[in-house]
């Protein structure tokens, strides 16, 4: 479905939102056109009335241009809540307006995850100045051995999750202390455990980054995570 036409060009040519769909029910709906609403603000482009097609399965991307929306739905074409192999990218750069907002300008991130996809890995977490900023299509959790869930600055640059804001309140209460800070190699190479939240892999656990293996074997951040997504998600 599709309502407009043209060529996007630039970061501030569009906004979008990617959400989990089976059966007509979009997960989080409410969430998802929120922070679309926020980024649309940045980006400097209107919000027009969204109309969503009946019965929709897989991935669905909502796509806003000043000309209009188009919906695209693709198949899920990974499993959730799986243990993941990664690899680490140089992070796209964008002004410092534009960082953190889902923009038009996404190839760079499409091509980070067809190009890891295509290497046998599941995911790609994107690096400036040696640090973890964000996944090309998940958010960070890094879990200490002192129950701290650091997560990266957003001053960074890494774009805000609708998974994380779901599972926030969860993970405070079973214990865990969020705590946002530059997520360098030390940190996440000592790590517990980390959990990489994004609407289509769930709530994943990173095993194995750059070929260096990761945490200790536990998955309780994971848990917490999985149990709040709910069974909906599988």
């Amino acid at each position: 479905m599709t309502c407009c036409d043209g060529m996007m060009e630039g970061p501030k040519s569009a906004v979008f939102t990617t959400v989990r769909a089976r059966e007509g029910h979009l997960f989080h709906l409410d969430l998802h056109l929120k922070r679309l609403t926020r980024h649309a603000a940045v980006l400097g482009i209107t919000i027009p009335e969204i109309i969503i097609p009946d019965g929709l399965t897989g991935l669905v991307k909502i796509n806003i241009t000043s000309n209009g929306f188009e919906i695209n739905t693709k198949p899920f074409y990974q499993d959730i809540h799986m243990d993941a192999e990664g690899i680490t990218v140089p992070a796209p750069r964008w002004s410092r307006k534009v960082m953190g907002t889902k923009h038009g300008d996404w190839s760079p991130y499409h091509n980070i995850t067809s190009d890891t996809l295509n290497k046998g890995f599941d995911v790609a977490l994107l690096v400036h100045e040696f640090c973890i900023i964000d996944g090309d299509r998940v958010m960070p959790l890094v879990l200490d051995h002192d129950g701290i869930v650091w997560i990266s600055e957003s001053a960074l640059g890494g774009v805000d999750s609708v998974t994380f804001e779901v599972c926030k309140s969860a993970i405070e209460e079973a214990g865990f202390v969020i705590s946002q800070g530059r997520l360098n190699e030390r940190l996440v190479a000592r790590a517990k455990e980390v959990v990489l939240l994004g609407t289509g892999m769930g709530a994943a656990r990173l095993t194995l980054l750059d070929d260096v293996e990761i945490g200790d074997g536990t998955n309780s951040l994971q848990r917490v995570c999985i149990s709040i997504l709910g069974e909906d998600w599988k």
